[in-house]
């Protein structure tokens, strides 16, 4: 893992805090658009950093709150590569649940089910009820 500077690492917390403060208040696309601030932080390759994790994860997160399920897919994928965020349950469950919404069940539930035995039942209680019956029968 590739260490940032102290100043751009806190530069990207306070971005990203900024942006969940936005996405808690139900405005995703502000939320995003400061995640995508905290991206523009990163030297390349990004995925080097444990920082570009906490963007992805939050960049994935508000698309799927935007129901703008590939480009979440896109993000979740690279986010699952970062440092610290790999076999992430939240992360998984995402993707999971963006992949169930562009219609490619088979990949939904391999990522679903894997968020359910990293994270357990609870990660799906605030879910809708589909995520999980999508992987009832393989639990």
């Amino acid at each position: 893992m590739t260490e940032l500077p102290n100043e751009t690492t806190e530069k990207i917390r306070t971005l990203c805090a900024d942006a969940y403060e936005s996405y808690d208040q139900g405005d995703f696309r502000k939320a995003l658009r400061l995640f995508y601030q905290g991206w523009l932080l990163l030297p390349k390759p990004q995925t080097d950093f444990a920082e570009a994790g906490w963007v992805l994860t939050g960049i994935g997160d508000s698309y799927f709150r935007l129901k703008q399920y590939i480009p979440g897919c896109e993000a979740l994928r690279s986010a699952n590569h970062c440092p610290q965020t790999r076999d992430n349950p939240f992360i998984h469950l995402r993707l999971g649940q963006c992949l169930y919404q562009i219609g490619e069940r088979a990949s939904a539930r391999t990522h679903l089910l894997k968020a359910y035995r990293l994270g357990g039942s609870g990660l799906f209680k605030a879910e809708r009820p589909e995520y999980l019956d999508c992987i009832s029968k393989h639990l």
